[in-house]
Formats: C-alpha cells, structure tokens, sequence
C-alpha cells in the first residue's frame, strides 16, 4: 500500500505542476497555445537458453529464462503557434517479471508496477537558449558507455534530479545531477542522497556531416560510510568521416579521486579507458553491407596492496552488445578487439555476425562481468591474460513500425586464464524476444 501512497502523491504533484505551467507559458496569444497528449507503451516478451555460465559441464545448472517488461506512459506537451512544444509534462510506469525453468529465475530483473520516470520540461525558458528539465528521468549521453539507460535488461536505469540544458546552434551543453533510483520490489523505488552524479556533458557539431566532438567532466560519489568513493571522470569524444562510407568513433575518459574512509584504507584513484572503432558502409552493394572494427580497452589495478587504485569504473554504463553479447565484461580491466558485419537483405529484414576476443588488462586484478560483478578473481599464481573470445550472430525482422522481433546466438571459448582459474567450459546462449510497442 506504500507504494500507491507515493504514486498518488506523485500524480497530484505533476498535476499541480501541469496546472501552474499552463499559466505560466501562456503567452499574450493564449489561443495559440494548446496541449497534446500522447499514451506510450511497450510490451516486450524474450526467452534465453542458457548452457554452462559457470564454465563447468558437470553442473546441472542449465535451463531456460523468460523475461516479460511492460511501460506505459503519458506525454502532455504544451505547443506553440509553430507547433513547438514549450513544456512537457511525461509520467511512465514499469512492470517487469520473470520465470525460470530448470534454473532459477533472475530476480534481480524483477518489479512490481513501479514509477520510472516522472518529469516536467521547460523549454527556451523566457525566450533563452536554456530548457531545464526536473524529476524521475532517463540520462543517456554519447554512446552509453559511461552514462545510458540501458533497455536489454527489464530494469532500466533512471535518476532524480534535473538537468539544465543550453543549445545554440550547433554547441549544446548539459549541467547535471542525478540520484541513482534503486529497484526494490517490495516497496516504492527510491533513491539515495548519498549517491549522486554530477558534471557538465557539452558537444559540438556545426551540421550533420560534420565532425562531432563531445567533452565532459563528471563526478560519482557514494558516501557509504564505510567505503567513501568520490570518482571524477574527465574525458572527450571524436566522431568522425575518415573516407566516403566510413565513419572514426574515438573516446578517451581519464578517472581520479579517491576511495576509503576511517575504517577503510584511503586509496588514491588512477585509471583510463580507450575505444575507437570504424564503420563502413556499401549501400550500392547488394544486402548493404556494414561493417564495424572495433577496440576497447580499460585499465586494472596494478596491485591490490598498494594505495593506488587503476581499475576504471563505466560509472553508470549501458549493458550488452558494446562488449559482446554474453555481458560476461564491460569497460573493466579489459582488452576486446572486435570485428562484425551487418547484412540486410530486405528493408525489414538484417543479421549480424560477430567476434570478439577478450584480455584481461591486468592479471593482477578480477574479471568483471556487465553488473561489475568479479567473474574469477585469481590474483596470484600462473594465470594468462587471455581469457576467451565469442563467436555470435543476431537477426532482426520488423513485422511493422510497431512489433520487432530479434534472435541470437552466442558461443564463448574458454581462453587460458578460465583454465588456469577453475572450470573452463565453453558456454552457449539463445535468445528471442518480441517487443510491441504503441
């Protein structure tokens, strides 16, 4: 009953909000000023086949999962006379459910009808360049690799806060704060005060085809208590045409700051990340080839008993594909050279080869999973660098503008630093999935 407590208060509050925008961006021709409404919605349905994701066959640990996701929103847009909305007032919904057989469920991808985003949006405030938008909201910037709302999963990441935006011409920029929102089934979704992330995102563009450049600065702190983290991320981005079809993607993040406390060895933090990756496309070819090469990389601790800490953390990352398809890494004491190409050989219809081969960056640091869990953590003894590589292939088809379905499949070879950790397997994953959208 909490939870219908709090979304009530939450409607009446938006409501309130709806009310007193209405009057004030109303303009001395207040009959060209209107609302739109608009209902959003999806309904997405996905079955996975797991085999061996722990490495070792003896265990009878494989089965299927079913993952069902439901949104539903509510967009009302305050137009004006040139039909450009000057405020937005979006609440959204999210229901997620899951099913195992043979294996456990994934609970942790499990929540009763909760609140996902609830936000107002003023747009050109008193005629500027700036729009400031205020509530329960997704962020999603660049290419997601260090701040998304990543959708694979059924919990989609959303903050509170606001987020002040300038755009002129072709530069925009982004202030920033946001609380993390914890999923927490049993009751209303919160988040914690003493988590947050704060920073500016700007980028640049004079047109289309122009080259994009993107630089931010960003802070993540989490005052636990016991484990203090105050994390700053400085970094930049390059998009690129190198050649006709091709197209250079470049971003180079540096990260210091500290962690510890009084009860917690203070260490001094030290890290980096990498990625590039080239695109090119033949759309006068038959099937429109596209292919993509691709590097990543993201530094680990040189020594866990030392007072540096270099493992780079993607602060609040998107998950699967960028990595590969079986999210057994991120951008985490890593090295993934990867190489795919998409095929399309009709409008509705593409699929997509992949490879990629997976280092560990540091041998003297853990193997981490797309949640940042530690996969293996041998820090000691013989052990390689080389930890597998991942053979995968996804298709697509889209029913109409409305209903999609995709598949795929993934193989992961196990490499020598899986066999000198434990079991070391191979692992197989299927999925399909259907997503109805409105």
């Amino acid at each position: 009953m909490k939870f219908l407590k709090n979304f009530k208060i939450l409607i009446i509050f938006m409501l309130l909000i709806w009310t007193r925008l209405s009057l004030i961006c109303a303009d001395d021709k207040p009959e060209f000023s209107r609302w739109n409404f608009k209902m959003t919605g999806e309904e997405r349905f996905r079955y996975e086949y797991k085999k061996d994701f722990d490495f070792n066959q003896s265990r009878k640990d494989n089965g299927s999962q079913f993952y069902h996701r439901f949104r539903l929103g509510g967009l009302a847009s305050l137009m004006d006379e040139y039909l450009k909305p000057k405020a937005d007032i979006f609440l959204e919904g999210l229901d997620t459910q899951t099913g195992g057989y043979q294996i456990k469920a994934a609970a942790n991808q499990v929540d009763d009808f909760d609140l996902h985003q609830a936000y107002a949006n003023l747009h050109n405030i008193l005629g500027s360049d700036f729009d400031i938008k205020v509530g329960r909201q997704e962020l999603k910037y660049g290419k997601g690799r260090l701040i998304a709302a990543p959708v694979w999963a059924n919990r989609i990441r959303a903050f509170d806060g606001g987020v002040l935006h300038y755009q002129n011409v072709g530069l925009w920029a982004d202030l920033i704060y946001g609380q993390d929102v914890k999923y927490d089934d049993d009751k209303f979704n919160n988040s914690r005060s003493e988590e947050f992330l704060t920073g500016i995102y700007s980028g640049y563009q004079k047109h289309k085809m122009a080259p994009l450049v993107e630089t931010y600065f960003l802070e993540m702190k989490d005052i636990k208590g016991r484990n203090d983290i105050q994390r700053y991320t400085a970094g930049a981005r390059l998009q690129t045409n190198i050649a006709e079809g091709a197209v250079l993607d470049i971003e180079v993040p540096y990260q210091f700051g500290h962690t510890g406390s009084a009860t917690v060895m203070k260490k001094e933090i030290k890290a980096y990340a990498f990625h590039a990756d080239v695109i090119k496309s033949w759309e006068a070819v038959q099937w429109k080839p596209k292919m993509m090469a691709a590097y990543d990389e993201a530094s680990g601790d040189k020594d866990p008993n030392d007072s540096v800490n270099n493992t780079f953390i993607p602060l609040y990352q998107s998950t699967h594909e960028l990595y590969g398809l079986l999210d057994f890494f991120r951008w985490q004491n890593m090295r993934n050279p990867e190489v795919s190409m998409t095929f399309s050989p009709t409008e509705k219809f593409k699929f997509t080869p992949q490879v990629d081969f997976f280092w560990l960056n540091s041998k003297f640091d853990s193997w981490y999973n797309s949640s940042g869990t530690a996969v293996r953590s041998k820090t000691s003894g013989d052990r390689g660098y080389f930890v597998g590589s991942e053979l995968s292939l996804r298709v697509y088809y889209d029913l109409n503008k409305n209903i999609k379905w995709e598949s795929g499949y993934a193989h992961f070879f196990s490499g020598e630093y899986v066999k000198d950790s434990g079991a070391h397997d191979d692992v197989d994953w299927f999925y399909s999935q259907m997503a109805f959208k409105f």
